[in-house]
């Protein structure tokens, strides 16, 4: 979870500066991180079952050889095609494969009793790893450019997903982690994709999905605001430490609250963090309240979705809810930046989200219902 900051959190900062140098409008530009997220969905889509057969290791691997080259091409681009190809390549063995993986382990290793509060614990990676990335980055962007970091970036995603493989290889080999075989019962995949229920609770990930690619935007919308450089960079990192206290605190909450009254709780933060950004309240509490509700992603949606369809076919089941948010960050993310680049502002966007995320909730009571 660590090297999946990379892309979630790391990524946000290149806008501006390859925009600044490049000339590129700032729609056109995050279509890449579309293209990426896009990719990533193709692939999610069947590596749920290779995982529960084959294990984890060997897609975390490869995905650590292929995006760390890929961010070295990435810094060699020029256009805006090149951005998009490489991107798209990206993303077929990126961030969705090392963010299944996690999630698959964890899912296939743990009672559905702990299950919530260890996603906590292994997804508050990605907030510790974004609170590191917002510091780094941007200093490093302003002393040696944009090309160079996307260098760096390459030997970190290498770096990091390698040790991963290396501490998790030996248990994965035994078939204690990774693809251990699941004895809850449940819902096959077939029955489940013929279940209201299961688009239902596709739609809530979708619509956190879309509200997650704000993360792309936030520094340009900060500064919008009227806050420096270095500002940005310690509100994002505030940010970003509490999606880590905020995973953890999911987790458990979930454990004494319940999946569904934790969800609805959480849904309700994110519809505020949005509408402080809105009238222009307190900027730190509304980044905690944003913070709260992208945690939910990695730890929630999962429990949600074992909690409605059990463990039989979790991680076929859960790739396709993922593959399907992928899909709609696939849409979302250019068209915050076009939000921009048409109006100048980026409130219409920051307006609709509360809106999107209230028919969330509707989607999810529909989803739990008997």
């Amino acid at each position: 979870m660590l090297t999946m900051s990379l892309l979630s959190t790391a990524l946000s900062f290149f806008v501006a500066p390859v925009c600044a140098d490049l000339g590129f409008g700032r729609g056109s530009f995050t279509l890449y991180y579309s293209l990426m997220v896009a990719a990533g969905a193709v692939s999610a889509s069947f590596l749920g079952e290779y995982m529960n057969r084959k294990g984890t290791g060997g897609v975390v691997l490869v995905s650590a050889l292929w995006c760390g080259v890929g961010f070295w091409g990435l810094s060699f681009s020029s256009s805006l095609w090149m951005f998009y190809i490489i991107g798209a390549l990206m993303g077929f063995f990126g961030s969705t494969c090392v963010y299944l993986a996690a999630n698959v382990i964890v899912q296939q290793t743990y009672s559905s009793r702990h299950v919530s509060a260890v996603l906590g614990l292994v997804m508050a990676g990605s907030g510790i790893g974004g609170v590191v990335w917002s510091n780094l980055v941007p200093p490093m962007l302003e002393s040696f450019g944009w090309r160079f970091s996307y260098r760096a970036l390459g030997i970190c995603w290498l770096v990091l997903a390698v040790v991963s493989v290396l501490i998790l290889g030996k248990q994965d080999q035994t078939g204690a982690i990774g693809h251990a075989k699941s004895v809850d019962r449940g819902t096959s995949k077939k029955e489940a994709l013929r279940s209201l229920k299961f688009y239902l609770a596709a739609a809530v990930m979708c619509i956190l999905a879309c509200a997650s690619c704000i993360s792309q935007q936030l520094p340009a919308i900060l500064t919008g605001l009227g806050h420096d450089g270095s500002r940005i960079s310690l509100m994002i990192s505030v940010m970003t430490a509490f999606v880590a206290i905020g995973t953890i605190g999911e987790g458990m909450l979930c454990s004494k609250l319940g999946i569904f009254k934790t969800m609805i709780l959480v849904l309700a933060l994110y519809i505020l963090g949005f509408v402080l950004l809105i009238v222009k309240g307190s900027v730190y509490l509304a980044l905690v309240c944003l913070a709260f509700g992208s945690g939910s992603i990695g730890t929630l949606m999962p429990v949600v979705v074992r909690t409605i369809f059990g463990g039989r076919d979790y991680a076929a089941i859960w790739s396709v809810v993922i593959s399907c948010s992928s899909v709609a960050s696939f849409l979302a993310a250019p068209l915050w930046g076009m939000v921009y680049d048409i109006f100048g502002s980026y409130n219409p966007a920051l307006v609709a989200m509360p809106i999107l995320l209230l028919l969330g909730i509707a989607a999810l009571v529909g989803a739990f219902k008997k």
